[in-house]
């Protein structure tokens, strides 16, 4: 057997020893609160075992950048990276607040076997937490804290170091199962009330791949504040080729579209149909209300502006115009018309329904479903992730 079957057959074992399941099962429930049990469990003995760590590629293992994930829930987006993927039995979690459990969370893990590695990382509003400092999450994260991540790990875990970066927070650890030594890595930072937390595991032979993985991933662990206006359940439209997100709900249903082409979706709200349309112009934007009105005259010749608003994304900013515009068959429309001005790209998100004369931003009109508010708010441009540089082959020479 070749040293890289060799490899990844003991990467195998080594995660069929963890359980993918159970490492899924420790992250999750890593970010529960303690539930009242303050008492850290006893570090046991760590049991004897017939197998090592992967081999460390001549090198160092490759962190190679794919593309970029977006969360089902549309609330944070992370670096894709090669090798490091979705397990099949529950890598993506979404959690609703409800009167009985006020938590919001979502979660993804990735799993690469033939490196023994796991990247998992959460976004998690808890309003009983009161973290609203930097100071405060330092404290947070105590022993206790930490066991429920760590406790899992038969052979133990112990806390190596901690240290602040700015406003975050690492702390490093060392895990040990079936006589297998692990390192670890939290990050955990706040954005507004959300606690955003990214944990790395390696084998500890392959210390520089921890290195390797933060360095990929952490700049661009982004939570999407504008995904909070929309509940949990809706479905999501991100765009990765395009660079940009709509979320909408979940009996809309997408008539047409691919990344990098317009979309075309419809449903029912306050019993009427409307159509969704969002697309992305190169080389175009609305810097002004004037620039934003001359779009609508330009795409719209016989249009009548109703009411113009502005709107911000974070550091993206445009303007949201309702306004009536008859189809090519003469029939009437209200429309919104989403203006978002990205990196040298012009966001459009229309939303229209055949409905004589009204003003679908006029805020006196209680039969306007307060749904249109919400998808047009969580349209936002998405910060892309580089891809890696990819080698170029070598031409094989000719005769």
């Amino acid at each position: 057997m070749s040293e890289y079957g060799k490899s990844l057959s003991v990467g195998l074992r080594t995660l069929r020893l963890l359980g993918v399941s159970l490492l899924i099962l420790v992250f999750v429930a890593s970010a529960l609160p303690l539930n009242g049990f303050n008492t850290p469990i006893a570090t046991p003995e760590a049991p004897a075992s017939n197998y090592a760590h992967p081999a460390v590629p001549a090198g160092g293992t490759p962190v190679i950048v794919t593309g970029t994930y977006v969360h089902p829930s549309g609330m944070f987006t992370l670096p894709l990276v090669s090798g490091w993927q979705l397990p099949g039995d529950s890598p993506e979690e979404s959690v609703a607040a409800t009167p009985e459990q006020p938590i919001t969370r979502a979660g993804a893990t990735f799993i690469n076997v033939s490196a023994a590695s796991v990247v998992h990382a959460f976004v998690e509003d808890n309003p009983e937490l009161s973290l609203k400092d930097f100071e405060a999450l330092q404290a947070y994260y105590t022993a206790e804290q930490l066991s429920a991540a760590w406790s899992q790990y038969n052979g133990g875990w112990r806390e190596i170091a901690r240290r602040a970066v700015g406003e975050t927070l690492i702390i490093d650890t060392e895990m040990t199962h079936e006589g297998l030594v692990y390192l670890g890595r939290q990050i955990a930072r706040l954005q507004d009330r959300w606690l955003m937390v990214m944990r790395l595991v390696v084998p500890n032979n392959n210390p520089s791949l921890l290195e390797q993985l933060q360095a990929t991933y952490e700049p661009y662990f982004q939570l999407l504040p504008s995904s909070i206006n929309a509940p949990l359940f809706w479905r999501t439209l991100s765009d990765t080729v395009s660079g940009y997100l709509i979320r909408f709900p979940n009996t809309w249903q997408q008539e047409d579209g691919k990344p990098g082409a317009p979309y075309a979706l419809s449903g029912e709200l306050d019993g009427r149909t409307y159509r969704l349309n969002t697309r992305a112009v190169p080389n175009a934007s609305v810097p002004d209300e004037e620039s934003a009105r001359a779009w609508i005259a330009e795409n719209y010749p016989r249009a009548t502006v109703q009411t113009v608003q502005a709107e911000q994304r974070g550091d993206f900013t445009g303007y949201t115009l309702s306004f009536l515009a008859p189809d090519p068959d003469g029939n009437q429309r209200s429309l919104t018309a989403t203006l978002i001005n990205g990196a040298g790209t012009l966001y459009v998100a229309v939303l229209q329904t055949f409905a004589e004369g009204r003003d679908l931003l006029a805020p006196s009109d209680g039969s306007i479903s307060p749904e249109l508010f919400r998808i047009r708010q969580t349209f936002t441009p998405l910060r892309l992730v580089p891809l890696s540089a990819q080698p170029t082959p070598t031409p094989t020479p000719a005769g």
